[in-house]
């Protein structure tokens, strides 16, 4: 989904709440948001969730991949999606005897839980800022305690989501570039090559031993090359 303008928080109907502001989750890890999961909410893994577990399992990427991901091929985007396995008895692939495996460095959407966020662009500054807001988790069927305080920024910074904020956005820049260059090509040969390429690019040509930002801007620049006039003004050559 495309970041959304700061005008349109009026028509959402959800429950902002800013950094310095508190609210009352403790985890008891039953596990129980972490089973049964419908196709339609099963987990997207991005390239900074897969870089992030291959840190903590000591695996190469693509090792990540191929044990814990299904890959499935997006409708309009035409790029290959990431998955989250799930058992045969419909619990997370990273849950072990109840408890997640990979609990300091889970999917950033398991991090933020309760929490969600949206991306709105700040018309002063020209870049797309991060805005948050407190699911109702009971509603949704979480069995979280309420006895321990936090605030946003304080659960920003215990599992270590900022430092990767830039990266979520750059992730979202190279999908949307790989997505162009596969919504270009006229033969089914041309979308193929295309498919593995985006497929490399966005989540196998990385290390896990260094920084990912330099990492994702270098194949968003091979990637934006290969078709350079679907991406820069080049009238003036």
């Amino acid at each position: 989904m495309q970041p959304l303008n700061k005008k349109h928080v009026k028509n959402l109907d959800q429950n902002f709440i800013k950094k310095d502001q508190s609210f009352k989750y403790r985890c008891t890890q039953c596990g129980e948001w972490c089973r049964n999961k419908p196709l339609e909410d099963r987990i997207l893994l991005s390239t900074v969730d897969i870089y992030r577990a291959a840190g903590m399992l000591e695996l190469e990427m693509q090792d990540v991949i191929s044990r814990y991901c299904d890959m499935v091929p997006g409708k309009e985007s035409m790029l290959p999606l990431m998955l989250m396995k799930q058992r045969l008895d419909g619990s997370c692939i990273f849950l072990r005897k109840g408890k997640c495996t990979v609990q300091d460095n889970k999917p950033l959407v398991c991090a933020l839980y309760p929490l969600g966020r949206m991306e709105f662009l700040n018309e002063e500054t020209g870049e797309y800022d991060f805005h948050y807001y407190l699911k109702d988790f009971r509603k949704e069927g979480c069995h979280a305690a309420e006895d321990e305080e936090w605030t946003v920024q304080q659960w920003l910074d215990r599992f270590n989501v900022e430092p990767y904020d830039d990266c979520v956005k750059l992730y979202r820049e190279l999908g949307a570039a790989c997505s162009k260059l596969m919504h270009s090509c006229d033969t089914d040969e041309e979308k193929r090559e295309m498919f593995g390429t985006s497929f490399y690019m966005m989540f196998v040509k990385y290390d896990r031993k260094q920084p990912l930002k330099e990492q994702m801007a270098l194949n968003l620049a091979f990637v934006r090359s290969l078709k350079p006039s679907l991406f820069f003004n080049l009238a003036g050559n």
